[in-house]
């Protein structure tokens, strides 16, 4: 986590260029813009931290019941996650779309950037004035605010889900 996108610019462009194993190429594609944070630090410590505060009880329970593993899992423990996954969905979705590096890497056209590399692009424009880059800007910040609307209620349960303690 607290490696920065410029140390390892150029080994993810390595393995996005010829994955391991599969010997596939992930350069000028969505795919390769949202793998590699698909194991994001953030989102596993999380997810780990939360699914430490759930007790062992409930898991128990379950068994006792004849529940098998993926059935405790789909049905007792992701439930239980649902305000850890909210927060790891906003975070998450914010991270992927305010990408800069990561899209120049795996982009093989302009075509394919997102918009707040087309925003950096227009910026540079001296033929384009500050109107059109603000409204840009807004249209790029419109989709993080639907997200946050959306998952407003998960996002504020899982920030006081710690703060209770009984």
């Amino acid at each position: 986590m607290m490696i920065s996108d410029e140390v390892i610019a150029i080994p993810l462009s390595l393995v996005l260029n010829d994955l391991p194993l599969l010997g596939v190429s992930l350069r000028g594609s969505l795919l390769g813009m949202i793998v590699p944070l698909g194991a994001w630090g953030f989102s596993i410590f999380v997810i780990s931290e939360f699914m430490k505060e759930i007790p062992a009880e409930l898991e128990e329970a379950a068994r006792v019941d004849g529940a098998g593993e993926l059935r405790i899992f789909l049905q007792v423990i992701l439930p239980l996650c649902r305000p850890a996954l909210g927060v790891i969905t906003i975070f998450g979705f914010n991270m992927v779309w305010d990408q800069y590096l990561l899209p120049l890497i795996v982009a093989e056209t302009p075509d394919n950037y997102p918009i707040g590399v087309g925003l950096s692009m227009l910026r540079t424009n001296p033929e384009i004035g500050p109107g059109p880059l603000l409204a840009g800007a807004l249209v790029a910040m419109l989709p993080s605010l639907i997200v946050y609307l959306v998952f407003q209620r998960t996002f504020l349960s899982g920030l006081v889900a710690g703060a209770v303690k009984g």
